[in-house]
């Protein structure tokens, strides 16, 4: 019975580890993928000549891309 219920536990850890390595890419992924919407705004915003709003778009293209680098050398 101790055998069965030390079996489960660790399965049940196998599985967690899995989890957590699947949501840490998937969050570098989502940070990568809004840094590269962003700099798709900024883009747009500098061909209609909107410059404040270029400016903000690369900010937080800018910030999605420092968090993306921090993501991705914390995991």
């Amino acid at each position: 019975v101790h055998w069965l219920r030390a079996k489960a536990l660790r399965d049940r850890w196998k599985e967690k580890i899995s989890l957590v390595q699947s949501e840490m890419d998937w969050t570098c992924n989502f940070f990568l993928w809004k840094a590269t919407q962003w700099g798709d705004r900024m883009r747009e915003s500098l061909l209609k000549q909107l410059p404040g709003h270029a400016c903000y778009a690369g900010r937080q293209s800018q910030m999605y891309s420092l968090l993306a680098q921090d993501a991705q050398a914390a995991f």
